[in-house]
Order: C-alpha cells, then structure tokens, then sequence
C-alpha cells in the first residue's frame, strides 16, 4: 500500500479538529489472536476507565481469538496523534470519535463503510430500537454510511427551583419567559448572578448558540446540505445570538468572567450556588450527586425552551457519537465484531452507572431504564431534553464540513467575540459565513 507523503491544506481541513477513540489491529498473533489496541479520549475518568475496562474483559472471555489493548488518549494529543498516523499509514482499526469525524476522515479516504452493521441493524430490528433516527442517518454521505452511533451526549439548562419559588415565578417554557426569569433572579447583592454559560472562545459556547438558532428557526444547513448559515438563516441566527449574548452585554446579570469560561467555569459557578440559572452539559448531573449533593433537590432541568420558530423547532443541540473503523485494517473484520458486540442494548450500562447523565443509551429500551426514571434530574433530562436533541448537520444529514466548522469553533467565536465587545451580532454572523464559506470551497 503507497503510503501518502504529506498532508494536503484541503485534507487537514477535512480533518478538522477535536477527539476520537480507536482501536488498532496488528496482524493475527502467533497464538491465532488478533490483536487490537483501542485508544479512548471521552471515557478517560476513573469512574469510566474502571467501568470501561469490565465491558473490554469480557468482551475478551466471550471472544477468545481477539485481545483488546486498552491506551487512553489526551484530548489534547488526539489530533496531532491522528495526523501522525495518517502519514505514517498506521491508522487504529476502530474509533470511538466526536460528532463528524467519521465523515470527515471517510472524505480523505480512511474509512471503511459500515453499510453492513446498519443492514444488520435494520434487520434485527436494532435500527427501529433507536431513540433518533439522526443519529445514524447524520453519518451517511456520498451513499455509505461511515459511522454507527453509540452514544448520546445532550446540553441542558438548569435552574434553582428554590429561588424561582421564592419568587413565584413558575419554570420558564419559551423564550419571553426565560429572560423575565433569569431578570428577576439576578441578585448580586446575594452573590447570585441570574445566568452563567461558557462565552469563552470554545467548543461548548457553540452548543448553546446552536440550541437558539434552532429555536429561532436558523442553522448552518438546509434540507439539502447547503451553506445557509450567514444567508438564508442569517435573519434567525442574528436573533439568536442577539437574544443569548444579550443576558452579557445589554442586561448584564451573568458573572463577569463568562467570556472566558469554558464548561468546566460554567459547571462551577452553578454548582457553588452563584447561578440561578445554568447551561451545562448532563455531566452536571453527575458532578452535583458527587461534588454537592445538598443542592441536589434545589435543581431542576427545563424543558427545551420555545422560540420564534414554535414548537416545531423546539430543538436543542446534542450529539450521537459514532464509532467507526478504518479502511486498511488488517483486523477489519475483528474490529466489526467488536463493534456490533459493544454496540448493543444493555451493553454499555456500567458506563452509564459510574457517570450519570454524562453518556445517554441510543437505544428506546435503555434510555428510559429504571436507573434513570428513579433519578429525578436524569428524569427530566430523559423526558425534558433528550427527546429534542439533535446536532449540527439539521435539518440536513451528512457534510464532512460540519466536523471543520466544530472543529475551529466556527461558531463560537461569534459568541464570544459579540460578548466582549468586538463586533455586533449580525457582524458576527457575516464573518462566521465567510469562514464557513472557505471550508465548503475548499
């Protein structure tokens, strides 16, 4: 097999940023076994990496001819690492990824279709099992399907039901409410700001723009795939971040470092009870149960506001991150069994276990366990939120483009570069476009 010299500006871009899981497959050992090695960047902790090391041992017992090597990855590392293997053809067999990088790498040609684990599916009725059918149709492109998903990882806004009590003032359901809730419980002289959400330069900013462009009737696709985000959608989208930033700039009832803050900052602030009301990730969930759970029955999760567009788009942004395997794999065909084997009902439960609200089931049979409906906040995060998850590509399906534009925060840095003060909205948006525009040409 010819191995690729260098890297081309127009793959690089196809690459985009952000991380993956893979696993690797040297050829058959002495011994008969093929062996795999699988690096892992969103199950890293050490509540997830014991969990995650149960499932592979007996995935082993069950499999004897095939051995998992287990190598975490630094977020950090996992995209010169992934570039370092490109050129050196020595490509994992398997990956666990972000959002679109199945398309993404399947656009440099190092994917292998994974048309038969969805057939399969299809067949055995697994396809009709899961929760949204976005979640597999985002990975098809150019009449393959390049990824199967395995997880959910949602965004949602919490709320102190203690202050909003105090005040009288019932759950907010849409937009108009949101904001008169969020002025009314702004209380600095208590030390309680009346929002926090992470402004800063990164991924996470964009998640919450994305939920409001929906709202407002914007995003980045049409129907059809096409760039629409700074025209058609252009209108929507300035609204919406007009309407988010606003909470910053015009009524200033957020803390003052937000155009720095990442998830993590954002997390914090909420958990330490400085916030009426919070955008997090279902990670928060589980940080509250450990880190504070005195605050535990003073939290709850609203349902996915309603905006300009109505109830139709009553949408917010969440993500089914795949799994998928590499072309030239010698141990293509073990990296699919362990895929279709890790990929099934029940399967991944002691994931779920030892970080909840962190990683959501895919499948209607797992989501709504006991485990959950036992839990008030995973309660209402299963019926308040995850039916209205949905990702970047809506209302289109697949583009290799969407995992440039996640990957270089297209659309946080509007976010970000409105709330401290460097260009207005529709400004924002137009610069976005142009960025945008440039992958999409490339």
């Amino acid at each position: 097999m010819e191995k690729p010299a260098a890297i081309s500006r127009r793959q690089a871009l196809a690459m985009g940023a952000g991380g993956f899981f893979a696993l690797t497959a040297d050829e058959a050992s002495a011994q008969g076994q093929t062996r795999l090695t699988f690096w892992t960047v969103r199950l890293n902790t050490p509540e997830l990496s014991a969990a995650l090391r149960g499932i592979l041992q007996q995935f082993e017992r069950e499999h004897p001819n095939i051995r998992i090597t287990h190598e975490p990855v630094s977020g950090n590392l996992v995209y010169p690492k992934f570039l370092t293997a490109i050129r050196g053809q020595t490509m994992p067999d398997i990956a666990e990824a972000y959002s679109y990088h199945p398309l993404q790498f399947a656009a440099v040609n190092q994917m292998e279709p994974m048309d038969d684990i969805i057939a399969e599916w299809q067949a055995n009725g697994q396809l009709a099992n899961i929760f949204n059918e976005f979640a597999y149709r985002k990975f098809y492109w150019r009449d393959h399907y390049w990824g199967v998903p395995y997880n959910l990882d949602i965004r949602a806004i919490y709320y102190r039901k203690d202050l909003l009590e105090a005040k009288n003032i019932a759950p907010p359901t849409n937009w108009e409410q949101f904001q008169a809730a969020v002025l009314a419980c702004h209380d600095p002289r208590a030390g309680v700001s009346g929002l926090v959400f992470p402004a800063g330069n990164f991924h996470i900013a964009q998640h919450f723009y994305m939920s409001f462009m929906f709202q407002a009737g914007g995003s980045i696709l049409d129907r059809e795939g096409n760039l629409i985000f700074g025209t058609s959608a252009r209108e929507a989208n300035v609204r919406a971040l007009t309407y988010l930033t606003d909470f910053a700039t015009k009524h200033r009832v957020t803390p003052a470092g937000i155009a720095s803050y990442n998830t993590d900052e954002a997390h914090t602030v909420f958990l330490q009870g400085r916030a009426a009301f919070g955008m997090g990730t279902g990670g928060l969930i589980n940080r509250i149960m450990r880190e504070n759970p005195s605050l535990f029955d003073k939290v709850g999760i609203l349902e996915v506001l309603e905006g300009p567009a109505g109830r139709e788009r009553k949408l917010t942004a969440g993500f089914y991150n795949p799994m998928f395997v590499w072309v030239h794999s010698p141990g293509k065909e073990a990296a699919k069994t362990f895929i279709r084997w890790f990929i099934r009902s029940g399967r991944l439960e002691p994931l779920y276990q030892a970080s909840p609200g962190q990683l959501w089931p895919i499948f209607r049979a797992d989501v709504g366990s006991e485990r959950v409906r036992s839990n008030r906040l995973l309660n209402e995060a299963l019926t308040k939120v995850v039916p209205y998850a949905t990702d970047f590509a809506y209302p289109g399906y697949g583009r290799p483009e969407m995992g440039v534009i996640d990957g270089e925060k297209m659309f946080a840095a509007p976010v970000n570069e409105v709330v401290v003060g460097t260009k207005t909205p529709e400004r924002a948006v137009a610069d976005a476009h142009a960025e945008m525009l440039r992958v999409f040409n490339s």
